[in-house]
């Protein structure tokens, strides 16, 4: 009947007619203070569910001063979202926002020809949704209502799908920026409906709706699970990384970089508090970690601030705990565990280089897995002007990259070559500079609507930088041209391979 939901009226409420390629899509009625859609209404199209994967998010330049277009547009590079952010959510607002995704109110399933599904993906219709709900939920009962529309529905079907809000904000700078739904709801209404439809289904015509409160996120649950021993499984000091409880859940598909020589590396499944945390290969010679494996986890980039360095104890002897443990007071007592690994003495008067991390507490969320970062076998000398410049730069730029755009785990790995460079103590070499650290990531469930120049960095890129005080900036490549640029540098053989079948899932 052409007319939109009645009752909803606030100076800060617009109504946006969406058009994407000189077409009249869907209608949207949007809260310029709170920068989320309070529903968005549109005709359901008969469809097989499949998304739409090369199209990037947009933005509303309706609700600019600066624009003379009535079409959504996709987001510009840099600072440019400044123009617009005033009325409407940006990227921006969702890169530190761990614990929601981006959910649309208007589904690209629910829409069949591709100009339809590219037109779903514009901020203005997105609202924040945690990750359980969004994937699990709500996303099972879309398809519920696709299924039931394209089955009994015979004439058009038309949708309106909202939110009640909880009174939660997104905030950014300081800001509150975008409001968290408590409730979201959605109606269908088709007047033309097959009337020999089962009657579990024709009772739900020709008009029907559902709601659902926001879930809690799966993270949360099993946070509060207890750690399962599992006994005659020894972790610490490995010899493969095969099990649960060795740290195969930090490694993609479960197996480690391969093709390194060297007979003086030892494996760590680093566990804190009894629990594994992430993979180490370690040279207990030159006193320094070639890598550290971890899953990525979502995080607004703190940092933990309150918590000693540790050491590895089962590198000085295998009946040691498993568990790395704070250095004792006493400097005299390092020397009982100095002979395999590096202690807090070793940096002490060096005034060129610092202790920097290969797995970063930033890119961790739980402050057990922060705090198990801090130990010096995850550790390796930086020149300090890279280590706070470039090095910390990109660490930052793939920690808003993987919130942002990354669906499911994301796996890295960040390790070193070495330069011939020692850090001395007593006239014995003691720690090995590095001469380049380098970083790869592997997250094969990604957003297919990133724009281009971040989409075709997934699933798996790679970057390099230089350890030292000039020309130290970090070079942003495709894995299989870091590793080439490696095998000339490492003690490797021709097979190395950083992920396991160069990150390629198996289809």
């Amino acid at each position: 009947m052409q007319t939109p939901p009645t009752g909803l009226e606030h100076p800060s409420l617009r109504f946006i007619c969406q058009r994407y390629n000189k077409r009249t899509r869907y209608l949207t009625l949007y809260n310029t203070v709170d920068h989320v859609p309070v529903y968005s209404a549109y005709t359901f199209k008969r469809s097989a569910g499949e998304k739409c994967v090369d199209v990037p998010w947009m933005y509303e330049p309706q609700l600019s001063t600066y624009s003379d277009t009535d079409e959504m547009q996709p987001f510009p590079r840099g600072y440019m979202h400044m123009d617009f952010e005033d009325a409407q959510a940006v990227l921006d607002d969702y890169t530190n926002a761990v614990l929601y995704e981006r959910g649309t109110l208007n589904p690209e399933e629910h829409q069949d020809e591709p100009d339809d599904k590219a037109s779903t993906y514009t901020l203005t219709n997105v609202v924040p949704m945690t990750p359980d709900f969004n994937n699990r939920v709500w996303n099972k009962q879309e398809n519920i209502i696709r299924k039931r529309l394209n089955n009994y529905c015979r004439g058009t079907a038309y949708i309106v799908t909202g939110i009640t809000t909880s009174g939660k904000m997104i905030r950014r700078e300081n800001m509150n920026r975008v409001a968290v739904p408590r409730y979201i709801w959605s109606a269908y209404c088709c007047i033309d409906y097959d009337n020999n439809a089962p009657f579990s289904e024709r009772y739900k015509f020709p008009s029907f709706a559902h709601y659902a409160k926001r879930a809690l996120p799966l993270a949360a649950v099993v946070a509060v699970l207890t750690c399962v021993w599992l006994p005659g499984v020894q972790a610490g000091v490995v010899g493969d990384f095969n099990h649960v409880e060795r740290c195969k859940d930090s490694l993609y598909m479960g197996t480690p970089p391969r093709g390194y020589l060297s007979t003086s590396f030892t494996k760590i499944c680093q566990r804190y508090e009894d629990k594994p945390r992430f993979v180490t290969l370690y040279d207990s010679q030159r006193h320094i970690p070639m890598y550290s494996a971890y899953t990525f986890k979502k995080s607004d980039g703190e940092k933990k601030v309150d918590f000693p360095w540790m050491f590895e104890p089962q590198l000085a002897s295998d009946k040691s705990s498993s568990n790395m443990e704070p250095f004792p007071q006493s400097t005299s007592m390092h020397m009982n565990f100095e002979d395999t690994q590096a202690v807090l003495e070793d940096y002490a008067d060096v005034v060129l280089y610092e202790r920097g991390q290969l797995n970063p507490d930033e890119h961790q969320a739980d402050p057990l897995d922060k705090a198990s970062t801090y130990s010096l076998t995850n550790v390796v000398p930086q020149i300090r002007e890279f280590n706070i410049g470039p090095w910390a730069e990109h660490r930052d730029l793939i920690r808003k990259r993987l919130n942002n755009y990354c669906r499911g785990k994301a796996y890295v790995v960040t390790g070193v070559t070495t330069s011939g460079h020692t850090i001395r103590r007593n006239n014995l070499d003691r720690v090995a500079v590095p001469e380049y650290l380098w970083s790869a990531y592997c997250c094969t469930e990604f957003d297919q609507n990133a724009p281009y120049f971040v989409r075709y960095k997934f699933p798996v890129f790679a970057a390099y930088g230089l350890n030292d005080r000039v020309n130290n900036h970090m070079v942003e490549v495709p894995l299989k041209n870091m590793e080439k640029f490696l095998k000339g540098r490492m003690d490797v053989d021709k097979n190395f391979q950083i992920f396991y079948s160069d990150c390629v899932p198996d289809i």
